[in-house]
This record gives structure tokens, C-alpha cells and sequence, in this order.
């Protein structure tokens, strides 16, 4: 999970829904996303999500971008446990512990990295445009798609080296 939500917190051209060309205009992204089971209600819907196989919902061998931008709303939705609208530490945290997620790289440093306003929690605004920012960095062929290994790649990018450490 913690890859996913780190992909996730890092869109459009032509007629695709949404991608990372769009992250910039976040005033496109909806305040509140529509209420899911949280993480910890429901480890196995949330698991799914953090893996490549989990994403690429028609099972092409490609996360789109679309695809992405889904499960990254569900994502959202499925760490704010409480339902108020942003992501705390706390709701990061319990997500990540819920389905068995990485700690390589702690849930305070995650949203530090994104949130734009530096109140200590994310939006879905600021989810949305971190995961737009990572997805056009793991997008090394600019194909509004990842492959596996542009994923495994990306994913590899969020672990902290062993110097990095504290």
C-alpha cells in the first residue's frame, strides 16, 4: 500500500479523463471524494490497490493513466477514514498498517512531500496532484502508460537508499 499511496500522491491531453498534464489545474479535482469502506474497515478491497496488477483494471498489462487516476481517488478515499476530507498521519498510518504496506518511507514524510499547504494533512487536491507529479516521472516513454518495469522502476525511486536511513 505504501507504494501505491506514495504513486498514488505523486492529466489531460486529448480525450483521456484525467492524467498528469492536469496536475497544475486542481481546481478540476472535486473537494471530497464519494465515501468507500476505509482501509482498516476493509484491508482486502484496499490491498489490490497498491499493486501494478491491482490498477490495471482491464488487465492489459498497462496502468493508464485513467487507471491511475482512479485508484488514486479510491486510495484517497479509502485512507480518510474519517470521511472529513483530508488524510492525517494518523489515517495514513492505520491504511498502511491495515493492509500490510511498506514503511520504507514514513506517512509524515509522504504528505510533507505534497502537501501544498503545509498543514500537516492531505486533500484529495493534493493526493491527486502528488500522484499526477509521480505518475509523468514513472511515464519514462511519455506514453500515458506504465509498463511493469516503468512501475517497478518507479517504485524503486520511493525507497530510500540504506544511507538515507535514519
Amino acid at each position: 500500500m505504501a507504494a501505491g499511496i506514495a504513486v498514488l500522491m505523486l492529466a489531460g491531453c486529448g480525450d483521456k479523463e484525467t492524467g498528469p498534464e492536469e496536475a497544475a489545474a486542481t481546481d478540476s479535482i472535486p473537494a471530497t471524494a464519494t465515501p468507500v469502506a476505509a482501509a482498516t474497515a476493509d484491508p482486502a478491497a484496499a490491498k489490490p490497490l497498491a499493486s501494478f496488477a491491482g490498477m490495471d483494471g482491464d488487465g492489459d498489462g498497462f496502468v493508464s493513466s485513467a487507471e491511475h487516476a482512479k485508484a488514486t481517488q479510491t486510495m484517497f478515499q479509502m485512507m480518510d477514514a474519517d470521511a472529513n476530507g483530508s488524510v492525517s498521519v494518523g489515517e495514513m498510518d492505520a491504511a498502511r498498517d491495515a493492509v500490510g504496506g511498506s514503511t520504507a518511507l514514513s506517512s509524515e514524510k509522504k504528505i510533507a512531500t505534497i502537501d501544498s499547504d503545509g498543514d500537516g494533512k492531505l486533500t484529495l487536491a493534493e493526493h491527486v496532484a502528488g500522484a499526477n507529479a509521480m505518475f509523468a516521472k514513472m511515464d519514462t516513454n511519455a506514453d500515458d502508460r506504465l509498463d511493469r518495469a516503468e512501475w517497478d522502476k518507479g517504485h524503486a525511486m520511493l525507497k530510500p537508499s540504506p544511507a538515507a536511513k535514519p
